[in-house]
Formats: C-alpha cells, sequence, structure tokens
C-alpha cells in the first residue's frame, strides 16, 4: 500500500499532466496575443529618446504576463501597416489582445487621432490622413476580433510640428483627443486633450523610459489587480510626477469593457475560486482556466456579465465551472453577497528579469 504522500504526489501529477493537456488545446481556441510600436527615429519631425525603449520594456511585461508578442521599432508607414494586418489576421474571437504605441501622434483638425510611421512627411493635414495609422479604426478592428481590447497609446510627447524640415506649423490640436471605443476596450492615453507627455523628467533624468510609460510598467507587476484599476493608478502617478516640474499631464483613461481583466491575478482570489469550485471534478491550475475559452463559454459569459445578477452567475459556473471566466463570475458574486475580498501585496508580484 502506498503512503499518503505517494498518493498526493500522484494526484498531483496527474492534475499537471491534465492541466498541460487543456492548456495546450486552449491556446489554440484562445491566445493573448500584443503587438508593440515604438518610433523614435523620425525623419521629418523632431526625433524622440525614449519610445523604443519603452516599447521593449512593456513588450518584456506583456511577454511576462503570457502574451505572443510582435515587436515594431522604429516602424515605417509600410512597416506599420503590414504589422498591424498580419496581427488582426491572427486574432481570433475570443482572444486577449493588446495594441501599445510610442512615438509621435497628430490629431488634424476635424480629424480623429493618428499615430505616426518615422518616415512620413507632413507637408500637410491630408498627409497625415493618409500616412500615418489611424488610432480609431484601429480600435473598431481590434473590438470586431477580440473578446478584450487593451490599447495603450504614449504619443504627442513634442509638437511633431515645430521642428519639420519645410518648416511649417500646422493649426493647433496635435495631440490625441477622446474616442469612441466598442464594447470590451480598455484605452488609456498618456496625456489629454491639449496637453504634451513627458520625455523625461529633467535632462539629468537617468530613466531610460517616458514619465507615463515608466509608470506603467511598475503597475503592470502588481498580483491581483485589474487593468482598470492599475490604469487608474498609473493615471494618479502620472499626474503627480508632472505637478512636481509645473507641467500638466493627465492621462486619459476611456473604460468600454464588460468585465474585469488581470495580467496577474491574486492568489487569494485564485484560492478562492478553487475552493468554490464543485468538488466532483478536480480543479485545473489557474493558467489553464485563464486561458480556456471556447466560443461557447464566451458567449455564456457575455449573457452572464451582461446579466449582472446572481442567478445569470451561478448558472453560468454550474455550467462552464472550468472556465477562464470563472474566477471573475465568483468575485462578482462575492461583491453582490456583499463580502470584503482581500487582496494580496501588491509587493509580492513578479520580479524585474
Amino acid at each position: 500500500m502506498r503512503s499518503t504522500g505517494l498518493r498526493r504526489l500522484d494526484r498531483a501529477l496527474k492534475l499537471v499532466l491534465l492541466g498541460a493537456t487543456l492548456f495546450g488545446a486552449a491556446q489554440v481556441l484562445a491566445a493573448r496575443r500584443a503587438l508593440v510600436i515604438g518610433n523614435d527615429s523620425y525623419q521629418h519631425v523632431a526625433p524622440l529618446a525614449n519610445a523604443r525603449n519603452d516599447a521593449r520594456s512593456v513588450a518584456k511585461e506583456l511577454e511576462a504576463a503570457g502574451f505572443q508578442v510582435t515587436r515594431v521599432l522604429d516602424g515605417s508607414r509600410r512597416g506599420m501597416n503590414e504589422a498591424v494586418d498580419a496581427f488582426l489576421r491572427r486574432i481570433q474571437r475570443g482572444d486577449e489582445v493588446a495594441f501599445y504605441f510610442s512615438g509621435h501622434g497628430s490629431q488634424p483638425p476635424q480629424s480623429g487621432p493618428f499615430l505616426l510611421p518615422v518616415d512620413i512627411d507632413v507637408s500637410s493635414e491630408r498627409a497625415i490622413q493618409r500616412d500615418a495609422l489611424s488610432l480609431e479604426q484601429l480600435v473598431d478592428d481590434l473590438g470586431q476580433r477580440a473578446r478584450f481590447s487593451l490599447v495603450i497609446v504614449d504619443a504627442c510627447r513634442d509638437d511633431p510640428f515645430r521642428q519639420a524640415k519645410q518648416g511649417r506649423s500646422l493649426a493647433p490640436g496635435t495631440t490625441l483627443s477622446r474616442i469612441e471605443p466598442p464594447k470590451g476596450t480598455l484605452v488609456i492615453m498618456s496625456a489629454s486633450k491639449g496637453q504634451q507627455a513627458l520625455d523625461r523628467l529633467s535632462d539629468n533624468d537617468p530613466v531610460a523610459n517616458g514619465v507615463f510609460t515608466r509608470e506603467l510598467i511598475k503597475q503592470m507587476r502588481t498580483v491581483g489587480l485589474s487593468a482598470s484599476e492599475m490604469l487608474k493608478r498609473v493615471r494618479g502617478s502620472v499626474e503627480a510626477a508632472a505637478q512636481r516640474i509645473n507641467h500638466a499631464q493627465r492621462p486619459a483613461l476611456i473604460d468600454e469593457s464588460s468585465n474585469e481583466f488581470y495580467f496577474y491575478p491574486g492568489k487569494l482570489a485564485a484560492a478562492a475560486a478553487v475552493a468554490e469550485a464543485p468538488t466532483a471534478e478536480p480543479a485545473l491550475p489557474l493558467t489553464v482556466a485563464q486561458n480556456y475559452a471556447p466560443q461557447r463559454e464566451f458567449d455564456a459569459w457575455d449573457r452572464a456579465a451582461g446579466a449582472g445578477d446572481k442567478g445569470a452567475l451561478e448558472t453560468f459556473l454550474r455550467e462552464h465551472p472550468k472556465s477562464r471566466y470563472a474566477l471573475h463570475a465568483r468575485l462578482r458574486l462575492a461583491r453582490l453577497s456583499g463580502a470584503n475580498i482581500a487582496m494580496p501585496d501588491p509587493t509580492q508580484g513578479p520580479t524585474d528579469y
């Protein structure tokens, strides 16, 4: 007769193998995907110093959180368009996607916001509309394909037209303003309308990231913090840092997400989800629960989240106890019941690498 310790080890190994099998299948059905662009070397407008560093730093953080990341550094018009087209083709319904851009942005009068490639010639407003990447179109394209889209824009550190080779200065309005994203989208821009985003706090600033992105990276590592709450913290930190040098910069947050998204789910929340799972079935590893998203589960969760009442959430959990959305459903049920769920210590997040 085997000892209790050996029986426990055997059961644990079976769960790991089951989790690995389901995780492999889940990756086919759903994935975390990201496109990260960082542009420094502008040819016809003022170059930037930290945009590529920002992109590299954010890409590493996203990879650590389980994203498949495509990087574009100093993207030309053709390079950015081809990268976006290829990225959109890979997205499947149910995926969680992130888009990050660091570089110059522009919004000509009577037009939406645009993200500028390094080879753009800003001789006219029409040139921007023709050759730059439309943020509104990109957000719409992501929203039509993915379950959840996180769009982060760290743009307009300087007025890109002030030092144009042509010596022209287009009409004011070259900062990115509010857009209207589709449901399931969370957007944050590094500055509000009419503000410039800081590339550094001073000429002697030792940090090789822009002010917005350095705060973003810090908060992305916080365990148990939802993306919406994380971005609120980023906004407060950036605003406080800018105020210390008498500069106005308040990141703009637009939240049209329909449920919570976590880079790193909290350990206590995960434990609560496992404890509440039906005892007849073994609890799956958290990574499997977070990544398993067949189409029927997505549709069921969309209906339950939209209803927002205990009955709909309980029905969803009975039918899909191992869904990637089960954690969110249990947390919502706990909140509806008035439970005060403690979150883990933020300092216990992943370390740098």
